[in-house]
């Protein structure tokens, strides 16, 4: 695995580390945060639709356990990728009492510093997007830092919660399940990362054909959600 990853290290770097996966993340990370993908044309964009399961929801001491993604293009999946990390820490009770995992479960698990270049490289140069996505983002962001002292807060990335706001007038922060029936989208395995990302990009896909047609390019959909952002802070 790591020597397909390393065959995929940019060559025009202009300094090395000399530990050649760590020049990978940051060549990785790099690429997530490429600012051009703005100028996309919504329909010609390649989309990665992305959830976590974690040990909680507090971004200093929780990790994650779970990746779920899934690759699209012009409407229809076409890769998918899933790894369970072990934690560090133990798994709380209120934590399995939503997704139902228990420590025995990840025994013979990688650890997340493991996966994180296989799941960069699955990301690619993909626009992510995800239902309250920004939680995602901010979680893969803390452990790059931790790991690699690289991070990926300035990626572009669209939320289905603000695009079915734009589709719909609705100013409510509805949760996923309101999305799921609305669109009568039915989920296998809820609460588990793939399993929520294939349900979540079942609905992109549907809340993309209602966008108004003024929504033209990727940034268009960004900063209209910004604004949106902005208005609500």
């Amino acid at each position: 695995m790591l020597k397909s990853i390393f065959k995929g290290l940019s060559t025009t770097k202009k300094e090395s580390s000399g530990d050649p996966l760590l020049d990978y993340v940051i060549d990785s990370c790099s690429r997530i945060e490429d600012r051009s993908v703005l100028k996309q044309k919504i329909h010609d964009t390649s989309y990665c639709v992305l959830d976590l399961e974690t040990t909680g929801l507090d971004m200093v001491k929780d990790v994650i356990i779970n990746i779920g993604a899934v690759k699209l293009k012009k409407g229809k999946i076409t890769k998918i990728f899933e790894a369970y990390t072990r934690p560090p820490i133990p798994i709380p009770p209120l934590s399995t009492e939503f997704h139902g995992m228990v420590d025995s479960m990840f025994d013979d698990k990688p650890v997340i510093g493991e996966v994180l270049p296989e799941f960069l490289q699955f990301v690619g140069d993909s626009v992510i997007v995800g239902h309250h996505i920004n939680f995602d983002i901010r979680m893969l962001h803390r452990h790059l830092k931790e790991l690699y002292n690289v991070g990926i807060t300035n990626t572009v990335w669209l939320d289905t919660m603000f695009l079915y706001q734009m589709a719909h007038q609705d100013q409510a922060h509805q949760p996923l399940e309101h999305l799921l029936e609305h669109y009568c989208v039915e989920c296998d395995q809820r609460h588990t990362a793939l399993g929520d990302v294939v349900a979540t990009a079942k609905v992109f896909v549907k809340i993309m054909k209602e966008l108004p047609p003024s929504h033209k390019t990727v940034g268009d959909l960004f900063r209209a959600q910004d604004k949106m952002r902005i208005k609500e802070s």
